[in-house]
Parts: structure tokens; C-alpha cells; sequence
């Protein structure tokens, strides 16, 4: 298998041992005609896209310089050629003379040829106002969860096009539509606060668009929470700078030529300090640095708010709660008793919520409405039924609940 282990007689507490050490391989492990790496802790085959990926490494190419199929300077999207170069002017990575080159003579000097004069998967991907027709998963998804537990998705939207006109988009869209700022006060000053500064996940966005692992069967999906966002796409973090993502490192695109244009339109830089940004950013704001997972061929960004915008948001949230008790409770007597005193939990104020405007409500339909579990369901409805609240008129499947008080 062609390993040279280094065999070392070790000691540690008056213990001697015998350490073999193996170095890192880049390449797979050839073993019975099977391709092998190791991953964290784990071996595992490489086949498909992960083993066509590893032999284009070995021969000193990429998978976005590759050739795109049946597509011309002509099939490109007009208008995000059109922004990146009012980007790149803005930005100052090309003068306002260099951008008055036709579109051919643009993208053939941002490498975006290959050598027999085709264009290549990152023009289409880049330019193409449907990428997806040469990459199914070319686009973003994003929607809002009501809770952590990811069982409610409330809305959602999926941003199709060009990746510059992509990159633009999801940050507007999230900010415009799905975040919501918690408002707090300095002295007389007012602040409006969001889960994550924009500048930051811009940052983020970027990165995920760039180093996304375009051959594999995943979109970029951002899930969306009141305490935190989760941005998600396939790819890896090298080993070597996985522990020093915060720190300067060096910068290892995945993509080489998008990552290319994305600096030359101002979106990201080429030196590895994006994430050291992020923190820069991050500790201004006082907010967490955003948490980054790599495991089993994706990469996760988990974004949390701040003390004060988790403070803001649990006194809005009790607000919200307390004026539901209130509305129910008023309702409730109003409907059913003058003289009602019990002292409801708040799980068993929204079960009697439910079933005064759907008798026929079922335990299942209960638990998927309020976001408990079944058993949490039943424990409640058997307390009210012991407090003699309700009682259940005929089968679980064909009966109804009555409200005796």
C-alpha cells in the first residue's frame, strides 16, 4: 500500500510504549482495485464526484476550470456581466477602461476559457442566468423555522440565477424578509440589532457560494430561526487550517476561478482573512463568532445572537405569551363560565384554545399545531380530563371533545 510508518519507543509516566505514526495522505489509498481515505476517525471508500474531484487535484486541475457543454459568450446573462463590472469599478480591482472590453475578451481575462477555447463550468456558474442546466443544485434555498428543532417551516424562497446576481440577492432577501431586529437602547441612542451583523454574513455568504462542492447533490440551504440562522453547504475544510479559521491563514479555494472573480468584484479577498473579518466584526457587535462544523462532506455555519439581542427577544417573546394567556383566558370565560379560576399551564391554556375552535381535534393534530411531542399531548389532556375540563365523547378517532366548565 505503499505507507512508510515511522515505529517510535515512547515513554510517559515511567510507561514505555510503541507509537506508530502515519503521514497524512492528499491521495486514496489504492487497495483490491478500491480507492480509500481517511476522514476524522473514519476510512472511507472514494467513488464518483469525491474520486473524480481527487484525480483532477492529482492532475493539477480544478472542477470549475472544466469545459461547459453547448454554451457560447451569447447564451451568458447580459446583466451580471453588466454588475460585475460596476462592482469591480466600485471595488477597485479593474478601471472603468478595463471593463470597456467586449464580454469575450472580459471572461478570457479572468481565465474563464479553457485551452481549447471553451468556456468553463465557473463562466456558467458565474454568468449563466440558469446554471442549473449544467448543475442541478446551482441555486440557494432559505426558509424560516418556527423553532430549533426544525419541524415548522413557517415560509421559504429559492433564489435561482448567476451566482453574482445569487450573491447579491440572498443577503437583501434575508435581511429584508426573514430577520428580524431587536431593538434595545444606549443611553438615548436606539439600536436596532440583528442575529448576526450584514457585513459578517455577507462574509459568510460569500464563502459558501465559492467553496460550495458544486458536484455533489446539495443546495446551499440557510435555515432560519428567531435565535440564530444555519447556513449549510457541501464541501470540506482543509485539516490544516480547520483549527485556525479565525486566525491569518493561507487561502485554499475550492473553486479557484470563481473565487477568482469574486475578488475581482470586491466580494472576498484572496489572502485567507475573510473569517478573521468575521470576528473583527463579530466582537464589535459583541456577538458570538459564528460556529463552524465540517463533518461528512458538509460544511455548517451556525449564527447566534448577542446577550442583547437574546435579551430582547426573550421580553418580546414573554410579551407575546403573556398577552396570548390574557386574550385566551378573557375568551375563555367569556364562553364558557363567568366564574373561571383555574389555573392553567400554558400548554393547557393552547390545548382548550384548540379544541373550543375544533372539537374533532386529534392528539397527533394537537401535537403537530403546538409543537410537542404526542406525549406531552396526552399528560396534559389526561390532567384536564382528571380536573374535570373536558371529557372525551365517544372514540379517539370519531369522537369529540366537550369543555364541561
Amino acid at each position: 500500500m505503499g505507507i512508510l510508518p515511522k515505529i517510535l519507543l515512547e515513554k510517559e509516566d515511567d510507561k514505555e510504549y510503541i507509537a506508530i505514526k502515519i503521514q497524512s495522505y492528499e491521495a486514496p489509498i489504492s487497495y483490491h482495485g478500491k480507492f480509500y481515505l481517511r476522514s476524522g476517525s473514519n476510512n472511507h471508500e472514494v467513488t464518483g464526484n469525491e474520486l473524480t474531484n481527487l484525480i483532477l487535484h492529482k492532475m493539477g486541475k480544478t472542477w470549475d476550470s472544466l469545459p461547459a457543454s453547448n454554451v457560447s459568450v451569447d447564451d451568458l446573462d447580459n446583466e451580471s456581466i453588466k454588475r460585475f463590472k460596476e462592482l469591480a469599478v466600485e471595488n477597485g480591482r479593474l478601471t472603468e477602461n478595463e471593463t470597456k472590453v467586449s464580454d469575450e475578451l472580459l471572461l478570457k481575462n479572468l481565465g474563464l476559457f479553457t485551452e481549447n477555447g471553451e468556456l468553463t463550468m465557473a463562466a456558467v456558474l458565474l454568468f449563466h442566468s440558469n446554471p442549473e442546466k449544467w448543475v442541478f443544485t446551482a441555486y440557494t434555498k432559505i426558509g424560516f423555522f418556527e423553532n430549533a428543532g426544525e419541524t415548522l417551516l413557517k415560509y421559504h424562497d429559492e433564489i435561482h440565477g448567476s451566482l453574482i446576481y445569487q450573491a447579491e440577492k440572498i443577503v437583501e432577501l434575508t435581511y429584508f424578509k426573514y430577520l428580524k431586529a431587536m431593538v434595545h437602547f444606549k443611553g438615548v441612542q436606539r439600536i436596532d440589532e440583528y442575529i448576526i451583523p450584514k457585513t459578517a454574513y455577507r462574509e459568510l455568504i460569500y464563502n459558501a457560494l465559492q467553496h460550495k462542492t458544486y458536484m455533489l447533490g446539495q443546495t446551499i440551504q440557510i435555515k432560519v430561526f428567531d435565535d440564530c440562522i444555519n447556513i449549510s453547504n457541501d464541501g470540506n475544510i482543509p485539516e490544516d487550517i480547520e483549527n485556525h479559521l479565525y486566525e491569518y491563514h493561507r487561502s485554499s479555494p475550492t473553486n479557484p476561478l470563481i473565487s477568482k472573480v469574486f475578488y475581482m468584484a470586491g466580494f472576498v479577498d484572496s489572502w485567507g482573512s475573510g473569517f478573521k473579518r468575521i470576528a473583527e466584526v463579530c466582537e464589535k457587535h459583541e456577538c458570538p463568532v459564528p460556529e463552524v462544523i465540517s463533518e461528512n462532506g458538509v460544511v455548517t455555519v451556525i449564527c447566534r445572537g448577542s446577550k442583547t439581542y437574546n435579551d430582547a427577544l426573550n421580553e418580546k417573546n414573554e410579551k407575546i405569551l403573556k398577552n396570548e394567556k390574557s386574550d385566551f383566558t378573557e375568551n375563555f370565560t367569556e364562553n364558557f363560565t363567568e366564574n373561571f379560576t383555574e389555573n392553567f399551564t400554558e400548554i393547557q391554556l393552547h390545548i382548550l384554545n384548540e379544541i373550543s375552535k375544533n372539537n374533532s381535534i386529534t392528539q397527533n393534530e394537537l401535537s403537530e399545531k403546538l409543537n410537542k411531542s404526542r406525549q406531552t399531548i396526552a399528560t396534559n389532556l389526561k390532567q384536564l380530563k382528571d380536573l374535570k375540563i373536558i371529557e372525551r365523547i365517544g372514540s379517539d378517532k370519531k369522537g369529540y371533545w366537550k369543555i364541561l366548565k
